[in-house]
């Protein structure tokens, strides 16, 4: 009985082991398959006359939706905001019970990457459902590329939009005929289109509404494409964000005798006025903000003004205020960066404008362990007086402290400054290195801005007129990897403009282009050949 009994368990292991060892063991090949159309159960494609409410879309394993809602684009774009989800393995597109489809019009339902797997997040990229409410499938397409107008760098997810309509503001008023994408290399497609005239624009359309709204980046061409034709090629597109107006966004005089004004955007086009010209008064630029510090003992207010392209925009009254318990002495603040280079002089910066200096207050010490007193030259900066300038002939691979005694520094509203000791090396000449800048290829009819700098960040910039090439040695500066931007200044304005489709107006051509690290010691040559 018991010998029965092993045999019988010994036979049901053996079977147990067979059925189990056809399994995948852990760890085999893992699936990187997307999921696949099964035909037979899904709604067919390519259909004429086709008026349904729903269509269903079945693959062969279990799949989710993600993000459906900007993954999924409809072109035309529909009016109502469809349904869009998932039963079993089939994905379900139901129209909104009011949708009218548009009569004798091709649609395309793109997918994007919304459907994947379950288990390994397959992606079913750009699968398309395309259908007919007429007798014929449209067949033409478009293509083209989608750039940032001043990085030049390629926008993904751009909304590319064409439209019967040849209004210039259609594309703010009314959804376009046809819509597409860029994918991540700036690339978008347009298919199942018909034979026809259309104008083109774009945008980063964040609201999902096919419109383009104030505020949103924005390409588009000058002119018309006639889809049909043999000459058509590729539509390149240049996006770029509507300069805003400018407006006040803040307003802080809580500050002793200044006032901190903050705006939307930088304030450059903004000129300050006021009425007494005896008034001691100034102001400095920094990113969106104006910095006002006023001064006026006989005066207890008076008006500054505001002024954009002549037209006066806004008026702060300014008033005076003695100096309280509260108020600090002058104090350093970081504002202009020292080279260290031999040649150069070294700045020292406040935190409000200097109107006096007392000599006999400041010392310079040369060495770096015997310090020795040595004669100098100390000014206020002229067009920045927030700053001193502090010039000698430097010793290279040398180190200096500056001392100023308390009293030494009177700033505009005649206060004065605690001790200061500020340290400064000076570097070798071989530190240092040079461009030696050329720039072809320029019209002698424009007018161009020679930017370079580091990381988008211009610290040198020239202005080219009437002239087909320019050139310029940069000496003293310190090894780093550069870059140079050219702008066609188109209206001579001293900066890059942006588009802009209300005034009809393309961004202005510019192009970039990162040098060859500058090493130490080295005269770098760049050749730039400048072209649109």
């Amino acid at each position: 009985m018991h010998k029965g009994l092993l045999a019988i368990g010994c036979l049901f292991v053996v079977i147990f082991y067979q059925c189990a060892s056809k399994a995948t063991p852990p760890g085999g090949p893992k699936d990187e398959t997307p999921p696949k159309i099964a035909a037979d159960k899904t709604t067919p494609n390519f259909q004429l006359r086709f008026s349904a409410k729903s269509i269903t879309i079945t693959l062969d394993e279990w799949i989710e939706l993600e993000d459906a809602q900007n993954q999924v684009l409809v072109s035309p774009p529909l009016e109502k905001r469809p349904g869009i989800r998932t039963k079993g393995r089939a994905v379900v597109f139901e129209f909104h019970e009011d949708e009218v489809l548009r009569e004798n019009a091709t649609y395309t339902i793109n997918f994007g990457e919304a459907i994947r797997d379950i288990t390994e997040k397959n992606v079913l990229k750009n699968y398309s459902f395309v259908f007919s409410t007429g007798d014929v499938l449209d067949s033409l397409s478009v293509q083209g590329n989608m750039i940032d107008a001043f990085t030049g760098e390629p926008v993904e997810n751009a909304t590319i939009m064409l439209y019967e309509s040849l209004d210039d503001s259609i594309p703010r008023r009314e959804k376009p005929f046809y819509a597409t994408k860029s994918d991540k290399a700036g690339s978008w497609q347009i298919q199942n289109m018909k034979q026809g005239t259309f104008k083109v624009a774009a945008t980063v359309d964040d609201n999902l509404n096919y419109l383009i709204d104030p505020g949103e980046r924005v390409a588009f061409l000058d002119t018309f494409i006639q889809v049909g034709s043999d000459t058509l090629g590729s539509i390149d597109l240049q996006l770029s964000e509507p300069e805003a107006a400018l407006f006040l966004d803040k307003k802080d005089t809580s500050g002793w005798n200044q006032a901190v004004l903050t705006y939307n955007r930088m304030p450059y086009e903004l000129q300050l006025a006021y009425e007494n010209p005896d008034q001691t008064l100034y102001f400095d630029r920094i990113d969106k903000q104006i910095i006002v510090w006023y001064y006026d003992q006989t005066r207890r207010q008076w008006p500054l003004y505001l002024i954009s392209d002549t037209s006066q925009i806004d008026t702060l009254n300014l008033r005076f205020d003695a100096p309280g318990p509260k108020m600090q002495n002058v104090k350093k603040l970081p504002k202009i960066a020292n080279s260290g280079h031999p040649a150069n002089p070294f700045y020292l910066c406040f935190d409000r404008p200097v109107s006096s200096l007392d000599t006999s207050k400041m010392f310079l010490l040369e060495g770096r362990t015997a310090k020795n007193l040595v004669p100098f030259e100390i000014t206020i900066n002229d067009s920045l007086p927030m700053c001193l300038t502090v010039n000698r002939p430097w010793l290279p691979d040398s180190s200096y402290q500056l001392l100023l005694l308390p009293g030494s520094v009177t700033d505009m509203f005649q206060l004065q400054n605690d001790t200061i000791t500020e340290n400064f090396p000076i570097g070798n000449v071989e530190r240092f290195g040079n461009i030696i800048l050329e720039v072809e290829g320029l019209s002698e009819d424009h007018s161009y801005l020679v930017e370079i700098g580091i990381k988008d960040k211009a610290e040198f910039q020239f202005v080219v007129d009437s002239s087909a090439t320019f050139t310029r040695t940069l000496s003293k500066l310190k090894p780093a990897t550069y870059e140079i931007r050219v702008i066609e200044d188109r209206n001579r304005n001293g900066r890059w403009d942006p588009g802009d489709l209300l005034l009809l107006r393309q961004p202005e051509p510019t192009r970039k282009e990162t040098m060859e690290p500058l090493r130490a010691n080295w005269d770098l040559e760049v050749n730039f050949k400048w072209s649109r």
